[in-house]
């Protein structure tokens, strides 16, 4: 995940470096969480465990491609990718921010284990089309998943409004084929001429909503390293990649460290 020169050098003259770094730094992040397999050792009491860490990663990996396709959209001056890929960036922190807060529940008593498992599972494997598979369970739907976001910033930071839907809403309207879907197609000076982009048309950082970008995949890294923390440290996990003691520090639950007294 690289920034072309020519990005860098446009960040830097609007005074926007900290979101080079970022950028870095979301490489890093990316590189350090990936488990390239899991190979079960043991069958656990239960499927909790092992159920949150795959679907865990492969929440990362969806984020991960979907980040390339915003930075692309960056480094080909073409905002329209990056408005759509970060819209998807949103809903896919919302899917975790629903699991962490299921999560939360079903420990606190709020939600039977069956009830947790089922949400899961809905989440993981939800279809809204099942003409080909008439079995799937219903998805959650996807403003759920975005104001679970918004609960978390309730929890963690007291924010009242919605300020994680408005910011979702706003990318929609962007999104679709209408009103301000079109802003990038044309400008109108001040003599009332319409002057139409083409390939030629530099687009200005503003198009890009690096603010979204930056505050989303913060908030991503936040929730994803709270959800894995809270299930390795309380469920049993059953694969021998992440079962080994020198990870693990728990002093308490399943994966109790020996060296901990």
């Amino acid at each position: 995940m690289k920034l072309e020169d020519n990005v860098i050098e446009m960040l830097k003259k609007n005074e926007k470096d900290d979101y080079i770094n970022e950028i870095k730094d979301l490489t890093i992040f990316f590189n350090t969480n990936h488990i390239s397999k899991l190979t079960p050792s043991f069958r656990p009491g239960n499927m909790i465990g092992q159920n949150c860490i795959v679907l865990l990663q492969t929440n990362l990996y969806r984020i991960k491609l979907l980040c390339y396709g915003y930075v692309n959209g960056l480094n080909m001056n073409t905002p329209i990718i990056s408005t759509l890929s970060l819209r998807a960036i949103l809903e896919t922190t919302g899917s975790l921010a629903f699991l962490l807060k299921k999560y939360n529940q079903y420990k606190s008593g709020e939600l039977s284990q069956d009830e947790f498992e089922e949400n899961i599972k809905r989440l993981y494997l939800g279809l809204k089309d099942k003409r080909n598979l008439p079995e799937a369970p219903d998805p959650i739907n996807v403003m759920t998943l975005i104001d679970a976001v918004d609960h978390y910033l309730k929890i963690h930071y007291k924010f009242r409004e919605k300020n994680f839907r408005l910011s979702y809403d706003d990318l929609s309207e962007r999104c679709h084929p209408n009103s301000f879907g079109y802003l990038l197609g044309h400008k109108i000076d001040e003599k009332f001429t319409v002057n139409f982009s083409d390939d030629s048309t530099i687009h200005s950082p503003i198009e890009y909503d690096l603010e979204y970008f930056s505050i989303t995949i913060k908030l991503y890294k936040d929730i994803y390293r709270e959800l894995r923390n809270k299930i390795e440290e309380n469920e049993e996990i059953p694969f021998k990649e992440l079962y080994h003691f020198k990870n693990y520090k728990w002093k308490s639950g399943p994966n109790k460290s020996p060296f901990c007294n």
